[in-house]
C-alpha cells in the first residue's frame, strides 16, 4: 500500500478516536468506552491492516501504562500501606473467588474462569478517580479509602498479571510448573530492584543532568521498552518489569518531573490504540453460555459494593460514607480489559461487563450520596 494510503488510514483512527471521545464526552461517558466503541465503528470503516500499522502503540500501552503507575510509588512508601491491607484483602476475597467459583461451576475452564476473575476483580483506576474529581468528592471522607484500594488493587493487578502471563499460551506444558515458575521469577525480580534500587537512584541523579535535553525522551522509552522486551523474553511480565522501574525513579528527581510532562501524552495516545484494538479485534458472538453474562455482571455488582462497604468500616468510616464508598466503587475499566487480552475467548465478554459496569457504576457514583443520606435519620454513624 501506497505510504499516502497509510497515513491516511491512521491519520482517520486518530480523528475517530478524538471525534467519539468529544461527542460522548457530553453524555459523560468515560474515555475507555469512547475508544472502544469506536472499534467498532472501526470495523466498517479502516481496513483490516489498520492496527499493524499502529503496532508499535498497541503493544506498548500496558508497558507505558504499569511504568505510570510505578511511578506513584517507592518501595518505602509500598511498606507504608498498612491501614489499607485489610480493606484490601477484603476486596481481593469478596470480588476474585465468587466470580471464579461460579464461572468454573458454568463453564468448567479453569483458565476461563482465572481470567475472568482476575478481570472483574478491580474497579477502574482512571473512571473512578475522574468521578471523584468531577464531583467534588475528593474531600469526602471515603474518598482516601477508595483511592487507597485502588492503590491495593493495581499491586495485586501486577502480581495477578505476571503470574497470568507467565502461564497462558504455553498450553505444552504442566500448570503447576508455569505457575510457581511464574511466582519464583516474581519474587526474583522484586528482590533484584531492591537490591539496586540505590543503585538506581545514582543512575537516576545521573539522568537529571541532561533530562531537559530534547533526546532525553529517546533514552526513556529506549531503555524501558528494552528492558521490558528482554523481560518478556526471559518469561518475565513486561508489567511487572515496567512498574518496578517507574518505582525506581524518586518522586523528587527532575528526572520524574521530565517523564510525566514529555510521556504523559504519549501514554495517553498508546492506550486509545489499545482500548480501540480491544474491540476492533473481537467479536461479540459468544462461545460461552449467554448465561455466564446474567450470572457475573450482577455478582460483580454485588460483591464489590459489599466488599467496598465491609472495608470502609474496617477503615473506620461510619455507615452513611460506608455506604456512599460502596456505591461509588463499581466500575470497571482498564485493567480488566489488559487481563481479557490475555485470552481472546474473554473479550466479547468482559467488555460487556466493562461497558455496563461503566454506566451503571457512573449512575450509582452519582446518586451515592443521596441514597447515603436516607441513612441520616435512622443510624448514628461515628463518622460521615
Amino acid at each position: 500500500m501506497h505510504s499516502g494510503e497509510v497515513l491516511v488510514w491512521v491519520g482517520g483512527l486518530f480523528s475517530l478516536l478524538f471525534i467519539t471521545a468529544l461527542l460522548l464526552r457530553f453524555l459523560r461517558v468515560p474515555y475507555i468506552l469512547s475508544f472502544m466503541l469506536a472499534g467498532f465503528l472501526g470495523k466498517e470503516i479502516f481496513p483490516e491492516k489498520v492496527l499493524d500499522w499502529v503496532a508499535l502503540l498497541e503493544h506498548s500501552a500496558v508497558v507505558f501504562l504499569f511504568f505510570f503507575i510505578g511511578l506513584e510509588y517507592s518501595f518505602e512508601r509500598l511498606w507504608k500501606m498498612k491501614s489499607i491491607v485489610k480493606p484490601g484483602i477484603v476486596d481481593f476475597a469478596l470480588n476474585f473467588f465468587p466470580v471464579f467459583f461460579l464461572s468454573y461451576l458454568i463453564t468448567k475452564d479453569l483458565l476461563f474462569s482465572s481470567v475472568v476473575s482476575s478481570a472483574l476483580y478491580p474497579s477502574s483506576t482512571s473512571i473512578v478517580a475522574k468521578l471523584l474529581s468531577d464531583y467534588k468528592r475528593l474531600v469526602f471522607p471515603e474518598a482516601d479509602l477508595l483511592i487507597g484500594i485502588l492503590i491495593f488493587e493495581d499491586l495485586v493487578s501486577v502480581v495477578l498479571l505476571s503470574l497470568m502471563s507467565g502461564g497462558i499460551g504455553n498450553g505444552s506444558e504442566d500448570p503447576t510448573f508455569l505457575l510457581l515458575r511464574s511466582i519464583v521469577f516474581l519474587l526474583l525480580v522484586f528482590f533484584l530492584f531492591y537490591l539496586l534500587r540505590n543503585l538506581s537512584y545514582r543512575a537516576v541523579n545521573h539522568a537529571d543532568r541532561i533530562s531537559q535535553e530534547p533526546i532525553f525522551s529517546f533514552m526513556i522509552v529506549g531503555f524501558l521498552l528494552l528492558l521490558c522486551g528482554a523481560g518478556e523474553l526471559l518469561g518475565i511480565s513486561s508489567a511487572l518489569v515496567a512498574f518496578m522501574l517507574g518505582v525506581l525513579v524518586p518522586e523528587q528527581s527532575i528526572t520524574y518531573k521530565t517523564v510525566e510532562e514529555k510521556l504523559s501524552d504519549l501514554k495517553e495516545l498508546a492506550l486509545g490504540v489499545f482500548f480501540f484494538g480491544f474491540t476492533y479485534g473481537s467479536s461479540l458472538s459468544f462461545e460461552q453460555d449467554f448465561l455466564l453474562l446474567l450470572a457475573l455482571l450482577p455478582l460483580s455488582l454485588i460483591t464489590k459494593a459489599i466488599s467496598t462497604y465491609i472495608g470502609a468500616r474496617l477503615y473506620g468510616l461510619g455507615k452513611k460514607a460506608s455506604v456512599r464508598a460502596s456505591l461509588s466503587f463499581l466500575p470497571r475499566g482498564e485493567f480488566s480489559l489488559i487481563f481479557a487480552s490475555l485470552l481472546p475467548i474473554t473479550q466479547p465478554f468482559v467488555f460487556l461487563v466493562v461497558f455496563f459496569s461503566s454506566i451503571l457504576g457512573s449512575m450509582s457514583f452519582v446518586y451515592a450520596p443521596k441514597i447515603a443520606s436516607m441513612l441520616k435519620d435512622r443510624t448514628k454513624p461515628k463518622g460521615l
